[in-house]
């Protein structure tokens, strides 16, 4: 084209048009929330862990929205019901990836976690878990895009195996009820390794190990693995099952007298849930929290996020999952504040490995090497009690993370 002044007119015309056209997309773009993809266990029989996660979240993205969100943009919360079930799971990923959400957050289930984080490069996106405790998610499973923001099995499990050789040196016979799935295979397998490594350094005596008992996952009858228990040889008694089937488990374990010929108990991860529905029929017993609101008073995140949680519901006693989708939201804040705005999966991977933030149970490292978070292991003694709420808490405690957390071996097994 021969340029002169009419041909420059038109081609600069046209190019300033353009700019017109343009200039309000690229400001959209730039003042659209930042979208997150939130999938959990909503109904079931882990709709009791996942519910709180999913108000945690909530919370999270209100407060930081009403402090002007980050860098300027507010958040959005975009939910799905993963039902516990990995093809459920995998169909709604897909769908929150396709509404433009690659940074996802939540699962319970181990399978869950597992079926999404092998989806995760190809559909471009991050997975923050908030409870599911495969130790395969960061060791043989381990991708880039896959992250851990709460404690694993060998951290929990081995802080529970320590505190039972130094409260009960005299129980060395130990067994379990374990519901036979990833979840209940890896917290098994944990806390067998850890009255090993405990009971001859701490009671000065070997651990005598049953056969664990098998369980179940969604069961509605449970008397026959109790009256298996029940014939077995140990004392104590660590049970992994979890939420609604916990629940049916403790129930119908009582009137067969298990709770006063099997003590101590250990329950894996139940929080409240069990207490909440027994009241004060619950039976003492340890029990492993993410968060116990309690053991964190004077730290400002902790007392907000129980405020809220309390004004919300009106209850005083909330689940340990709330703190860890709430911290996850902190966690997908503080690395877009650290990547400038930049959303995109790459920038969002890189910000997040290494990263240092803080949450309810105080500051919290994304161990670069497999991405599982360094944080406070937390459990607490509860028993049922003539209270308002019909149990009580009579004793916690706290282990830093980087006391018990396992040797990284991303790719590879945990080293037992």
């Amino acid at each position: 084209m021969h340029f002169n002044r009419r041909n420059a007119i038109k081609v600069f015309g046209a190019g300033l048009a353009a700019g017109a056209i343009a200039a309000p997309a690229v400001a959209r773009a730039q003042s659209a929330p930042y979208k997150l993809g939130f999938i959990s266990a909503l109904s079931g029989p882990s709709e009791p862990l996942g519910r709180p996660m999913l108000m945690g979240a909530e919370i999270a993205v209100e407060e930081i929205n009403a402090a002007g969100g980050i860098n300027g943009r507010r958040l959005e919360l975009a939910v799905r019901d993963s039902k516990a079930k990995p093809d459920v799971a995998t169909v709604a990923t897909r769908e929150l990836v396709g509404e433009g959400c690659n940074m996802l957050l939540g699962t319970v289930s181990s399978a869950v976690a597992l079926a999404i984080s092998g989806m995760l490069q190809q559909e471009n996106a991050i997975l923050i878990t908030c409870a599911a405790h495969s130790m395969r998610l960061t060791h043989e499973n381990f991708n880039r895009n896959y992250f851990r923001i709460t404690d694993n099995p060998f951290m929990r499990q081995g802080a529970q195996a320590k505190l039972m050789a130094e409260l009960h040196p005299d129980v060395p016979a130990w067994g379990g009820l374990i519901p036979d799935h990833e979840y209940g295979r890896s917290t098994w397998e944990a806390f067998k390794y850890a009255l090993n490594r405990f009971y001859p350094r701490i009671a000065n005596r070997t651990p005598e190990i049953a056969d664990p008992i098998f369980t179940q996952y969604g069961g509605s009858d449970y008397r026959n693995y109790v009256a298996s228990a029940m014939r077995s040889k140990a004392r104590g008694m660590f049970v992994s099952l979890y939420g609604g089937d916990a629940v049916t488990l403790f129930q119908q374990a009582r009137p067969y007298g298990f709770f006063e010929r099997k003590s101590p108990i250990v329950d894996s991860a139940n929080e409240f849930i069990v207490s909440r529905a027994m009241r004060a029929q619950t039976p003492d017993m340890w029990v492993g929290s993410h968060w116990y609101f309690g053991a964190f008073r004077g730290n400002p995140i902790n007392d907000r996020l129980y405020a809220a949680y309390v004004a919300r519901t009106g209850d005083a006693f909330p689940d340990g999952f709330l703190s860890e989708g709430h911290a996850a939201v902190m966690a997908y804040a503080a690395a877009m504040k650290k990547t400038g705005g930049d959303a995109s999966t790459p920038a969002v991977i890189d910000a997040l490995s290494g990263l240092t933030f803080d949450s309810a149970t105080g500051p919290r490292t994304i161990r670069a090497e497999d991405h599982q978070a360094i944080k406070p292991v937390v459990q607490y003694r509860l028993r049922g009690a003539q209270t308002p709420a019909g149990f009580e808490v009579v004793d916690f405690r706290v282990v830093p993370g980087a006391e018990v957390i396992e040797p990284p071996t991303p790719g590879a097994p945990v080293q037992w």
